[in-house]
C-alpha cells in the first residue's frame, strides 16, 4: 500500500504534463514524476505531498527546456505573457534586448600571469557568420590574440566533414590517418586538434540538443580513443564551450551543454569555462544582437584573458 498522500488534483496535474509525451514512454515520465515528488516528501520527514512538494519536483526531473511545457499546467497566463514578450522582443531598440551571458567558471586566478605563444583552436557550428555565437567566438579570439596567442578559427560548416561511418577500423588497430574516412578531419584537422593547446568551441541550440554540424564533428572525434593509435593526445587540452539559444530561460538547455562537457572530457579535452547567451531573439537589427551589449562582450572578453591563464 503507497504510504504517501497526495494533494488533491497533483495526479492530474501529473497527467496533463505527461500528455505531451506519446504512450510508449509517457508512463515512464510520469513515474519519475511520482518516485521524485515522494522522494522529496520522504526526506522532509512528511507522508502528504503537497504542490509546493509537487512542482519542487518537476523542476528537478524536467529539463529546463521543458519550461513552456510546465507554465502551460502550472501557470498558462505566464506562459502567454513570455510568448509575447518574446515576439515583441523584435522591437525593442537595440541593446535593450533581453540578451544574458552566463559563466560557468566559479573563480579565476585573474592575478596569474597570462602565458604567451600558446595556440588555440576556435570552431564554430553556426552557418550563421556575424550570429551570436560568432560574435562571442570572435570576442574571446581578440582576448587571445591581444594576449600574445595564436589563434586558428574555423566553420566547421565551410568544412568537408563527412559522417562517421560505423566501420570501426579504429576499434581494430591502428590507423595511420587516426580515421579511415578521407575528407578534412584527416587531411588536417585533427593535426590541429592534437597541436592545440586550448580549444574553443561554439554551437546554437535550435531543436533541443547542439545543432547537427557539431553533432557530426564530434562522432568524428571517436576514434581519439582508439587504444591503438600510436598517435596518443599528449596530456589533457584546456576547453572553452559557448553555447546559445533563443529562449530567455538561462538553464533551458544546461544539459545539452552538460553533456558536451563529458563528451570533450572523454576525448582528452577538460572544459575550464563555458559561456552561455540566452535571450537572443532579435532579427529586425540583423544578426548577432549580442553585439549591443558591451557589457556582454567585456564578460567575454575576461573569459577569454582567464581562459589563457588556465592553460
Amino acid at each position: 500500500m503507497n504510504k504517501f498522500q497526495w494533494q488533491e488534483g497533483l495526479l492530474q496535474k501529473i497527467a496533463a504534463l505527461c500528455e505531451i509525451f506519446p504512450a510508449v514512454i509517457r508512463n515512464r515520465w510520469q513515474d519519475r514524476l511520482k518516485y521524485n515528488s515522494e522522494k522529496i516528501t520522504a526526506y522532509e520527514g512528511s507522508s502528504l505531498v503537497t504542490e509546493d512538494i509537487f512542482w519542487r519536483s518537476v523542476y528537478e526531473v524536467f529539463p529546463g527546456g521543458y519550461e513552456p511545457l510546465i507554465l502551460k499546467v502550472k501557470d498558462p497566463a505566464k506562459l502567454k505573457a513570455d510568448m509575447i514578450a518574446s515576439r515583441e522582443q523584435e522591437n525593442l531598440e537595440p541593446g535593450t534586448e533581453p540578451v544574458k551571458i552566463t559563466r560557468w567558471m566559479n573563480s579565476a586566478d585573474t592575478a596569474a600571469a597570462i602565458p604567451q605563444g600558446k595556440k588555440i583552436l576556435a570552431v564554430n557550428s553556426s552557418k550563421r557568420t556575424g550570429g551570436n555565437t560568432d560574435v562571442i567566438i570572435d570576442e574571446l579570439v581578440r582576448a587571445c590574440k591581444d594576449n600574445g596567442s595564436a589563434v586558428e578559427k574555423f566553420y566547421l560548416g565551410d568544412l568537408k566533414i563527412k559522417p562517421c561511418t560505423g566501420c570501426r577500423a579504429c576499434r581494430k588497430g591502428d590507423v595511420r590517418t587516426i580515421c579511415t574516412v578521407k575528407d578534412d578531419m584527416t587531411e588536417f584537422m585533427y593535426d590541429k586538434i592534437y597541436s592545440m593547446d586550448g580549444f574553443i568551441m561554439g554551437f546554437p541550440i535550435y531543436t533541443a540538443r547542439e545543432n547537427g554540424i557539431m553533432a557530426n564533428f564530434m562522432d568524428r572525434w571517436d576514434c581519439l580513443s582508439n587504444p591503438y593509435l600510436t598517435r596518443k593526445m599528449p596530456g589533457l587540452k584546456k576547453g572553452l564551450v559557448v553555447c546559445s539559444w533563443m529562449w530567455p530561460n538561462q538553464i533551458a538547455y544546461d544539459n545539452i551543454v552538460e553533456n558536451m562537457v563529458i563528451l570533450l572530457r572523454l576525448h582528452g579535452v577538460e572544459t575550464k569555462d563555458v559561456l552561455v547567451i540566452t535571450g537572443t531573439r532579435g532579427k529586425k537589427h540583423g544578426k548577432g544582437v549580442v553585439k549591443n551589449h558591451p557589457d556582454i562582450l567585456h564578460t567575454t572578453y575576461q573569459a577569454g584573458e582567464d581562459f589563457l591563464r588556465a592553460l
